[in-house]
């Protein structure tokens, strides 16, 4: 099928097929130490980092909540970028490789302008869970708290590319968690931006790896 055919195809067929699969989920929100949450985390005014392969449920989860968010300019971006504006997000293109600092000044302004704003830190080609400059670089410019946040499925399909992007099965339940927020300065505190990517990728995996021992527990009955 041509590429504008499949996109068409994709962007019609796509949020209604994802929305109807996410009404089966069932959400349980867990904090750092895997006890469960009353209140459901709504996202506010701060920069969300979640990891690539984390995007679908959190971005179902989130979509009424005036949220722009990055999208790469990789052709599979397109796709990507028509699904989530239809239900909801505002989209800015641009990645590390492509775009990445005309992106950075439109992400910041989105936040100037009342959005929310989430990004997935090692997108878009990796290295997976590792955390890239430009959560830190929009923190700095926006005054914008980071909030970090993992997701993980008790049942799943799991893609076998570089991210293990998973798509959680009908019925499943999804853990999810949202770390303290790290507060960057303007200046960085004059650390280099690496050493806030080490923190900021220890907050991810920790939200993350929370979540992942809550979902094998329950996978395991207990």
């Amino acid at each position: 099928m041509p590429f504008d055919l499949s996109l068409r195809a994709a962007s019609i067929l796509g949020p209604p097929f994802l929305l109807a699969l996410e009404k089966t989920w069932r959400y349980r929100q867990i904090d750092a130490g895997g006890q469960p949450v009353g209140e459901r985390y709504r996202a506010g005014a701060a920069i969300h980092a979640l990891w690539h392969a984390q995007q679908l449920p959190l971005t179902l989860r989130h979509r009424t909540e005036n949220i722009a968010v990055i999208v790469s300019r990789h052709r599979d971006g397109e796709i990507i970028s028509r699904v989530v504006e239809r239900i909801g997000y505002r989209t800015i293109r641009g990645s590390s490789t492509r775009g990445g600092s005309e992106a950075l000044r439109e992400f910041t302004s989105a936040a100037f302008e009342g959005y929310s704003l989430a990004i997935t830190t090692d997108g878009p080609q990796g290295p997976r869970r590792q955390c890239k400059p430009g959560a830190i670089l929009a923190a700095a410019r926006a005054g914008l708290p980071i909030v970090p946040v993992g997701a993980a499925a008790v049942r799943a399909w799991t893609f076998d590319s570089w991210d293990r992007f998973f798509v959680p099965r009908p019925g499943s339940v999804v853990v999810i968690s949202y770390g303290p927020p790290l507060a960057v300065p303007p200046d960085l505190g004059r650390l280099p931006v690496s050493e806030w990517q080490l923190r900021l990728t220890k907050a991810q995996n920790e939200a993350t790896e929370a979540c992942e021992e809550a979902a094998a527990k329950i996978r395991s009955g207990h």
